[in-house]
């Protein structure tokens, strides 16, 4: 009777566990195309989607106010999903407008330009360039079916030490068993999600379709500039006054060359 009660909670345990990194590490599949009639805006219009980086500190407002500095008057219309990995953030693209963190609204604008910032969750847990690579591009691919120009803001810097260390066991047990799987137990690093997604890019031919701007003009050393941060996986006001001018000179470069 004992055997037979340990056994069950073995393989409740591991059934319980399978269907955690299932859903997990499953990949979105491909959502269909809606139809949208809208007409693109008279001026620059510029989308932004992502995660918490999106939301935090009024980026669209700073960026627009950083642009008309600069002489460019724009509209822009922002959507972000906090805690959200890349996976997530292609399915909200195509979510009802009244569901909770839907960016659909952003490709109905059918603005020139889509700023995507995404990459640190995925990275903060593991997920793997991989996963991180196959859903970018599952984002950018929708974007320019759309004739919306993407705009792919490289993974950030951030602490990735310093956020393992402030997860709970089980946090650190996830993690540490997917680099195992997935990576023979070595960590994963920032540079090997940018990487994967540059040679899919590039073999995929978008390479010449979208535009990169590298964080890294905004730091490219996270504990060289954690004046910057106002946690491991966040910047602070300081670190989005530099952030959003990065955006703006980025943009205004595009256009400067259209």
């Amino acid at each position: 009777m004992k055997k037979k009660l340990v056994l069950g909670v073995v393989l409740l345990i591991g059934v319980v566990s399978l269907i955690y990194f299932w859903n997990k590490y499953s990949y979105a599949g491909r959502e269909n195309y809606f139809s949208s009639a809208a007409k693109p805006e008279n001026g620059l219009q510029i989308g932004i989607i992502g995660d918490s980086w999106v939301v935090r500190q009024n980026l669209d407002s700073l960026l627009q106010k950083k642009l008309l500095d600069k002489g460019i008057h724009s509209e822009i219309y922002s959507s972000g999903n906090p805690g959200a990995k890349t996976k997530k953030i292609y399915e909200n693209l195509f979510k009802d407008d009244n569901e909770e963190f839907s960016s659909r609204k952003v490709i109905e604008k059918k603005p020139d330009y889509c700023i995507v910032i995404a990459g640190v969750n995925d990275a903060a847990t593991c997920m793997g360039p991989e996963f991180y690579t196959h859903h970018m591009l599952m984002i950018i691919k929708t974007l320019l079916h759309y004739n919306i120009r993407p705009v792919i803001v490289s993974l950030p810097e951030f602490g990735v030490e310093e956020n393992f260390k402030s997860k709970n066991v089980i946090s650190s047990l996830s993690n540490r068993s997917a680099e195992l799987v997935l990576n023979g137990g070595d960590q994963f690093k920032i540079p090997d999600y940018r990487n994967a997604l540059l040679e899919e890019l590039k073999h995929d031919g978008l390479d010449k379709k979208i535009t990169i701007l590298n964080f890294d003009e905004v730091t490219p050393d996270y504990d060289k500039d954690k004046g910057l941060y106002a946690d491991p996986l966040h910047l602070n006001k300081l670190g989005y006054q530099k952030f959003s001018e990065f955006l703006a000179k980025g943009m205004v470069n595009l256009e400067s060359t259209k």
